[in-house]
């Protein structure tokens, strides 16, 4: 019987294979040792600024508290000899093309000087379809988007993978992120088998010492997954594990902690990112995106937040990422 998701599932069927990439050996180098449990907890805060809020911290746990419970109650349907197949068969047919978000980042900003936009599409309302969503992701890359976002979570929409399926079969090429609580590698699987091109919510408060297995076996299967880091000391410790894709800001809870943090803690990390790393950053308005941009970031996330206040001010998606890819064409 299973015990706690959190605690008692191992990563199994993790070692790339012999077709590896060369980015996926260097994510995946760590993967050469018999594979860690995958902690999906929240790491105990030893400085200041691991800990920006205790109502956020508490909130978070609530809800990956909840994410466990749902998850092991899936995995305890699927069994773990199924488990094992499905893992197994991600990584023998990773995804084709890999890597196509940090690909583009590479090219969009050493080619055109400018960060790449991603753009969170959601449900305006729970009886939104996944079809009428796939309309929305269409108009949004029409307005600008580079890439595109879309939540899973229970509390972000009932049909999660129905919605993510939707999306990529409209977004038609464009690169396509699947955003969740992420605490186990079968939720990498099942975004790679609907078409994602990486996922986020993998975050290194959540995940522990398992954050760079999770983002070890991302890579093998062909998958972006910026790892979220909220100080320093967490970034440099992955980057020795092999971490290249980093992201800042990108959980709602930290954007909203404490006013002012968000941007000063953005600034600092990406200022420190050692050198040769991709960086997405989330953002609620366009000063924050200049603000990113000038510090480094390589991609933003506009995110659902944003969009909405942008709308109660009578601003369409067009005009509003039309502002931000203006502020965030340059290194100055």
């Amino acid at each position: 019987m299973l015990g706690p998701l959190a605690q008692q599932l191992q990563v199994r069927s993790c070692y790339p294979s012999s077709s590896s990439t060369p980015q996926q050996h260097r994510h995946c180098h760590a993967m050469g040792r018999p594979a860690q449990r995958c902690n999906s907890r929240i790491a105990a805060a030893k400085d200041d600024d691991e800990a920006p809020s205790t109502s956020y911290q508490n909130s978070l746990e609530l809800t990956i508290k909840r994410k466990s419970r749902q998850v092991e109650a899936q995995l305890k349907e699927l069994g773990l000899e199924a488990l094992e197949e499905r893992l197994s068969s991600a990584t023998q047919n990773p995804a084709q093309p890999s890597y196509r978000l940090s690909r583009m980042v590479t090219e969009v900003t050493q080619m055109q000087g400018r960060a790449v936009i991603v753009v969170e599409v959601t449900r305006p309302t729970p009886a939104t379809t996944p079809q009428q969503l796939g309309v929305l992701a269409k108009q949004a890359i029409a307005c600008g988007a580079d890439a595109l976002c879309v939540r899973l979570d229970t509390e972000d929409t009932p049909e999660g993978l129905k919605d993510l399926f939707a999306v990529v079969q409209a977004a038609r090429g464009v690169p396509v992120l699947a955003r969740d609580w992420i605490i186990h590698p079968m939720q990498l699987v099942e975004a790679k088998e609907a078409g994602a091109a990486g996922v986020l919510g993998v975050i290194g408060q959540v995940n522990g010492r398992g954050t760079a297995v999770m983002s070890s076996f991302a890579a093998a299967i062909g998958l972006d997954a910026p790892v979220e880091v909220v100080n320093a000391r967490e970034m440099n410790g992955l980057s020795r594990a092999g971490v290249v894709f980093y992201g800042v800001n990108l959980s709602v809870g930290l954007s909203i902690a404490v006013p002012g943090f968000a941007t000063d803690m953005a600034h600092g990390l990406l200022g420190g990112m050692p050198f040769g790393t991709i960086s997405l950053v989330g953002v609620k308005d366009v000063e924050q995106a200049r603000k990113a941009r000038l510090s480094g970031a390589d991609a933003i996330l506009v995110k659902k937040e944003m969009i909405e206040a942008a709308a109660a001010e009578g601003k369409d998606l067009r005009t509003l990422l039309d502002q931000v890819q203006y502020v965030t064409c340059g290194d100055d």
